[in-house]
């Protein structure tokens, strides 16, 4: 495992990668999540719930959007084959009347598939509010 630093070409193309996540989520792109996503993708929710590429695709191409999804302090290390990047999430979810705002920490795990780098695990931890 390597810490990358800040600023690096490795770093700089993973958190790009992750906030492209968080604008297809944002914008209800289900064609730039597909791109994205590794076939075998899970989000795990805050709340615990597993979602595969299989369901989160169709519901975001069915109108499931999020209306808040920004990122800060994020790091990432590097493997073999694979990028991981951490950091603090602040989402607005749900409805447009009953909106959910709360903040996560989060990994997204990033995998070479073929010639790129598919987010194969995005896992969410709601931060206790104070």
């Amino acid at each position: 495992m390597t810490q990358v630093a800040a600023g690096t070409k490795l770093a700089e193309e993973a958190i790009e990668r992750t906030r492209r996540f968080s604008r297809a989520m944002v914008e209800g792109d289900a064609a730039a999540l597909e791109a994205l996503l590794a076939p075998d993708f899970t989000y795990t929710h805050k709340n615990a719930r597993v979602e595969p590429a299989s369901e989160l695709i169709p519901s975001v191409r069915g109108g499931r959007r999020n209306q808040r999804m920004e990122f800060e302090r994020m790091s990432v290390r590097a493997y073999p084959g694979a990028t991981i990047v951490n950091g603090l999430a602040h989402l607005k979810v749900g409805p447009a009347d009953r909106p959910v705002e709360f903040s996560s920490h989060f990994s997204a795990v990033w995998v070479q598939v073929d010639d790129e780098q598919r987010l194969a695990v995005y896992h969410s931890t709601e931060v206790p509010q104070a």
